[in-house]
C-alpha cells in the first residue's frame, strides 16, 4: 500500500509548512505543473515526480509515467491535451499508454473521472481555484485500488 500526495498549479506560492509535513510522510509526492521554481528542495529527492506546465517552461518532462503497485500512471499538466474544453484528448493519451490513473492540472479545478477504467483525477490548484477553493489530492493505491480523497485548504 502506497500513499500518494498530488498537487498542482501553486504558481510559485511558498509551500506552507503543514503542507511541507504532509509531503514528506507520504511515500510519493507528484506534482502536477505550474510552479516548479517554488520546490527545488524536492526535485532532486526520491519519490518526488514532477511534470512542467505552461507556465513552467521547459525546466522538466511534460508527461511522465509511473508504475505504483501494479497501477499505471500518467502524470501531465494537462495543457497539452485542452484539458480546460474536455477530457477525450487526455483518454486517447491514457489508452495510448494503457495507464489505469492519470493525474493532470491546469483547469485549476479539483475532479476525478472515471472513464472505461481508467480514472482521471485533478488535485486542484494550491494556490487559487475558479470554484471550490485551494486543494490538492490524497491517494492511497493497493495493489490495483485507487482510493482518492480531496483535501481543501482553509
Amino acid at each position: 500500500m502506497k500513499k500518494i500526495v498530488v498537487f498542482s498549479d501553486s504558481h510559485n506560492t511558498p509551500l506552507s509548512e503543514s503542507f511541507k509535513q504532509i509531503l514528506n510522510e507520504a511515500d510519493v509526492a507528484i506534482f502536477c505543473g505550474d510552479g516548479l521554481a517554488a520546490l527545488n528542495e524536492y526535485l532532486d529527492k526520491p519519490d518526488f515526480y514532477a511534470v512542467c506546465g505552461n507556465c513552467d517552461g521547459f525546466s522538466s518532462p511534460d508527461e511522465i509515467e509511473l508504475q505504483i503497485e501494479e497501477v499505471k500512471i500518467l502524470v501531465t499538466h494537462g495543457h497539452r491535451y485542452s484539458v480546460k474544453s474536455d477530457l477525450l484528448n487526455l483518454i486517447y493519451r491514457a489508452k495510448e499508454v494503457k495507464a489505469d490513473l492519470v493525474l493532470y492540472g491546469h483547469t485549476h479545478i479539483a475532479d476525478e473521472t472515471v472513464y472505461d477504467n481508467i480514472t482521471l483525477i485533478n488535485p486542484g490548484s494550491l494556490s487559487h481555484s475558479f470554484i471550490d477553493g485551494r486543494s490538492y489530492c490524497y491517494i492511497v493505491i493497493d495493489k490495483k485500488n485507487i482510493i482518492a480523497k480531496f483535501v481543501k485548504i482553509a
